[in-house]
């Protein structure tokens, strides 16, 4: 009983959360947790991080320069 609790333990944290496009994300993270091809970067003007686009535009919202006032979406 430990020992399948154990796998389903490490599977879970072996498998880990990973944003999409958009997604809030921590740059501050020893692991890339954006998908391929993607960053976690701040917008232009942004105090939070998001999954976007290594190259190229995005049409995500949250990829997009942030407002004069400094907001940045609050999910």
């Amino acid at each position: 009983m430990k020992r399948s609790f154990a796998i389903v333990l490490f599977t879970a944290l072996a498998a880990g959360c990973h944003p999409g496009e958009g997604q809030r994300c921590n740059p501050l993270s020893f692991n890339d947790e954006c998908p391929t091809n993607f960053a976690c970067t701040y917008p232009e003007g942004c105090g939070v991080a998001y999954c976007c686009p290594k190259s190229g535009p995005s049409a995500h919202p949250n990829c997009q320069a942030c407002p004069v006032d400094g907001g940045g979406a609050t999910d």
